[in-house]
This record gives structure tokens, C-alpha cells and sequence, in this order.
């Protein structure tokens, strides 16, 4: 695992966590649907990186190989899959609870499939960190927790988001030769958001009014989501899909800091202790100084 590849998937979370506040500030001033913020996200992320490649000259879909295209659409179907399902988790059990099932059991879900596939249990020092993690965002989002009459339902679909998630992790795990993560990311991304096309509509056509609400649907897709998920596929060629899912908790952090700090929520003694064990559980899993000399 390189220190480059790590702190990629660690910049990827912290822009993940901008992701909630712009799709809320979003659906508030828009009227736009959960669903249509998940449409919106992927589509612009998709055309934006579509855009860059086409000027930089390197789209080349004509060089696309059939492990590429396999690779592409099985990356969209499972993206556009994981935003379904947080999203109706969202609108089930509330933001807290199903982004703490969603975030939380993805780890859990690539440790299983890890231990199934490699027929061996993660390294200890990762474990401790996945337990503290775990605490950590317990703590951190503990006291914002609401059951609702549909929070068992949203607990399963959060739970089915996380393997979502994880599955895409798991399914990137490593890169098809010559395909590249601008590139994966922007041919995925739009061919998820065209996918969710016809949820939206089914569900209720919507989109941004004006251009304050434009504003936030580009920030949503550029920054926090191709930007966000380029560093993240980015960072998979070296960091183990169990250790990017627990890196991955830092987005529930990152997103309450920004409500504190812009939306004016408090954490209180107890999520600022959760927050310190979380990004603790992140400082165990750098790479470490003997771990590169070995390497190299």
C-alpha cells in the first residue's frame, strides 16, 4: 500500500462528505427529489470527465477492449445500484441512521467477501481499526438517530446499500490495464446516471431552477463525486478494498463538521469524541515507514 494511493482514498472521503450538505442545499432551494440529486450527481460527474478527455484527446472509445466495457457497465450498474438504495434508505430511516448502516457495513461486507475469496482473516492492527472506527461513528451520530415506522425497512435497504458499495469496491479492487480511473469514472458515471433516468421518472421529474441551484448540482458532481470517485478508483490500485471501505467512515465526519460549521447543527461532547476515534482509527491504517522500505 503507497502513502500516495492512501491519501487519495482519504481526500476522496473528505469530498464525499461535501456531497450531503450540497445535495441538501440542493433539494431545499430546487425542490429536486432524492432520487434526482442522484441522477443529477452522476450525469454531471459523467459529462464533466467525459469533457476533460475529449480536449485531452484521451477517450478513445473505438480503443475500448470488451474486459474494459465489462468493467465500465458493472461499475455503473453497481453505482447507480448503491444510490437507489442509500437514497430510499435516506427516505425510510432518515439521513443518520441509513448513512450510518450504509457507511458502517460496507467495511464489514469486504472483510466477508475478503475472508471468502482469500480464506484468511484481515490483519489484526486493520480489525482494531474497524472497531474503532465503528465506535467513532456511533458516537459521532448517535444522538441524531431517529427511528421512524419504516426504520426496519430502511435499515435493510441501508444494509443492502453497503454491500452496494462494497461490491463496487470489491469489483475494483484491480485495474483493467490501459483503462485508467478518469476514465472508468466518467464512461461509469454516465452510464449510471442513465440508468436512474427512468426511476426519476417514475418517481417525479425534477431538476434545478436557477443557477444558485445549478451551482450546487456542478459542485455536487465535479467535487464531490468525479473528483471524489477518480481519487478513489485512483487509490485502489494499492489500498486494500477492507481499508479503503473503513477510510470511506470519514464522509459521515467530514458531513457533520460541515453542518456545524455552515448549517449551524451541533455535535456536542459526544460526537467530538467520536470524531477524534474516528480519524484516529484512520491514522492506524497508514502506510507505514518500514512497510515502503520493504517495498522498495
Amino acid at each position: 500500500m503507497r502513502t500516495p494511493h492512501f491519501l487519495l482514498v482519504v481526500t476522496a472521503a473528505a469530498l464525499w462528505g461535501t456531497g450531503g450538505l450540497l445535495g441538501s442545499l440542493l433539494a431545499d432551494h430546487s425542490g429536486t427529489s432524492a432520487y434526482a440529486v442522484a441522477m443529477w450527481r452522476m450525469l454531471i460527474a459523467g459529462v464533466v470527465l467525459i469533457g476533460f478527455l475529449a480536449v485531452t484527446r484521451s477517450l478513445s472509445p473505438r480503443a475500448l477492449t470488451a474486459r474494459m466495457w465489462r468493467r465500465i457497465l458493472v461499475t455503473a450498474a453497481t453505482t447507480a445500484l448503491f444510490e437507489v438504495l442509500y437514497f430510499t434508505a435516506v427516505n425510510l430511516a432518515g439521513v443518520s441512521l441509513a448513512t450510518l448502516v450504509t457507511i458502517g457495513s460496507s467495511p464489514l461486507w469486504v472483510a466477508a467477501a475478503d475472508a471468502v475469496v482469500t480464506r484468511a482473516a484481515p490483519p489484526r492492527r486493520t480489525v482494531v481499526a474497524l472497531g474503532l472506527a465503528l465506535a467513532g461513528l456511533t458516537a459521532l451520530l448517535g444522538t441524531g438517530l431517529e427511528a421512524g415506522a419504516d426504520a426496519v425497512a430502511g435499515v435493510a435497504v441501508a444494509l443492502a446499500a453497503g454491500a452496494a458499495f462494497a461490491a463496487l469496491t470489491f469489483v475494483n479492487r484491480r485495474p483493467v490495464m490501459s483503462l485508467g480511473a478518469v476514465r472508468l469514472t466518467a464512461l461509469s458515471f454516465t452510464g449510471g446516471g442513465l440508468m436512474l433516468v427512468p426511476v426519476v421518472v417514475l418517481t417525479g421529474w425534477s431538476a434545478p431552477s436557477d443557477g444558485e441551484g445549478w451551482g450546487y448540482a456542478l459542485a455536487l458532481g465535479v467535487v464531490s463525486t468525479a473528483l471524489a470517485y477518480v481519487a478513489y478508483l485512483h487509490g485502489l490500485e494499492t489500498v486494500p478494498p477492507f481499508v479503503a471501505t473503513i477510510v470511506s467512515l470519514l464522509e459521515p465526519l467530514v458531513a457533520a463538521v460541515l453542518g456545524a460549521l455552515i448549517l449551524g447543527e451541533r455535535l456536542g461532547p459526544v460526537g467530538v469524541l467520536g470524531g477524534a476515534v474516528l480519524a484516529g482509527s484512520i491514522v492506524l491504517l497508514r502506510p507505514q515507514r518500514d512497510a515502503q522500505a520493504a517495498a522498495a
